[in-house]
């Protein structure tokens, strides 16, 4: 911890702070969500599925697992393997309930006319596989990823098409 380096220096905690931030900074990971909790609250449906898990490159800084896993987590662990939730119930959270939830009415669902972003993956195999020593694993189990109708994966493997883009809330037109 930052303060049994601090005593191990015979220094301040916020000294060793400011010198680990002018070296350039750290990441921080918390450990503050229960297991228990987690099983409580995701078969609730107002319950939505999300991540702050950012993308980062192979090169630069390890992300959380979250990054790879959060999803796959879910539907993979807690609604496939361990029936926590429903396999309808774990997508919604993921899908269309986000996009209600931010106003992005072209999102979430699959109907003619919305923008076509589809996972396709094998529920028998689906699980995560990112862990704190190996983050940047992809979910086992994952055969297609389409992103505005532009294949991200096939066949279980990237395709480096970059066809995603920034979301803005949709204008809903009055009924």
């Amino acid at each position: 911890s930052l303060d049994e380096v601090a005593q191990a220096e015979g220094r301040e905690v916020c000294d060793i702070v400011l010198e680990i931030e002018r070296n350039g900074g750290a990441s921080v990971v918390n450990f503050n969500m229960s297991e228990e909790d987690l099983r409580l609250a995701m078969p609730r449906d107002w319950v939505a599925t999300a991540s702050d898990g950012g993308s980062k490159i192979p090169t630069g800084s390890q992300p959380h697992p979250r990054s790879f896993g959060t999803f796959p987590r879910k539907i993979g662990r807690y609604a496939i393997a361990e029936n926590v939730l429903s396999l309808e119930a774990a997508i919604r959270s993921a899908t269309g309930l986000p996009a209600d939830i931010l106003g992005i009415s072209d999102r979430g669902r699959l109907l003619d006319g919305l923008a076509a972003d589809v996972v396709v993956f094998s529920p028998e195999e689906f699980r995560d596989r990112a862990d704190f020593d190996n983050p940047y694993q992809a979910p086992a189990g994952l055969r297609y990823v389409l992103v505005n109708g532009v294949f991200a994966v096939f066949d279980g493997q990237p395709t480096g098409a970059l066809a995603g883009r920034s979301l803005r809330k949709v204008a809903v037109p009055a009924k």
